[in-house]
């Protein structure tokens, strides 16, 4: 005879307890905040408006950074090494944060903002004007950079973390942006405007 209990078993009750709290460390550990809004060739109507900064963090201890930097269509001008972030602003996660069926949280940082001047690089190719932005959190050793996404890795972002019920469930879906032919995950976004 079967045993029937009105109550999930420990067992149940352990696992999903265990796979949340794996979640939280593998997000932690993969620097898994991330940057929503803008997305990765974002256009907006002119390089002045007010666009929307929208981030997400499993820590609300410390402001986020957004920064952004001159760019061209393909990536930062100048490169890497040498491209110069400007603060736009530092900003607190709200508190509460955002539960999910499993009991993961998560804390949104945002600001509706134009973006400096001195981050617009007209490219002298097409007129089109360009600019990166970031997120991170947290400074030196403890810096956190934030993951980013294009379009398509936004729908992925939302599938995923649907079907698992989880703000986690994108996490090793390969939704974040990376560099071209590699699994490195790009730290920045690119936008644009054509005036």
């Amino acid at each position: 005879m079967r045993q029937i209990t009105p109550y999930p078993s420990l067992s149940r009750v352990f696992r999903h307890s265990i796979k949340a709290a794996l979640g939280g460390l593998l997000l932690l550990s993969l620097s898994g905040c991330l940057l929503m809004s803008p997305f990765w060739n974002q256009q907006f109507s002119n390089h002045t408006n007010v666009i929307p900064l929208q981030s997400f963090t499993t820590d609300a201890s410390l402001p986020v950074k957004f920064q952004c930097a001159q760019a061209a269509h393909f990536g930062l001008y100048p490169s890497e090494p040498e491209a110069v972030w400007v603060t736009i602003a530092n900003v607190n996660p709200t508190t509460p944060g955002l539960l999910d069926p499993l009991s993961n949280l998560v804390y949104g940082a945002g600001i509706n903002t134009a973006l400096p001047a001195s981050c617009w690089r007209q490219d002298p190719a097409n007129s089109v004007w360009y600019a990166a932005v970031r997120a991170t959190q947290g400074s030196g050793a403890s810096l956190q950079e934030y993951q980013t996404f294009n379009k398509a890795g936004l729908e992925c972002l939302g599938r995923e973390n649907g079907k698992a019920t989880s703000w986690f469930g994108w996490i090793g879906k390969n939704c974040a942006a990376t560099y071209s032919g590699s699994s490195t995950t790009v730290r920045y976004v690119i936008v644009w405007a054509p005036v």
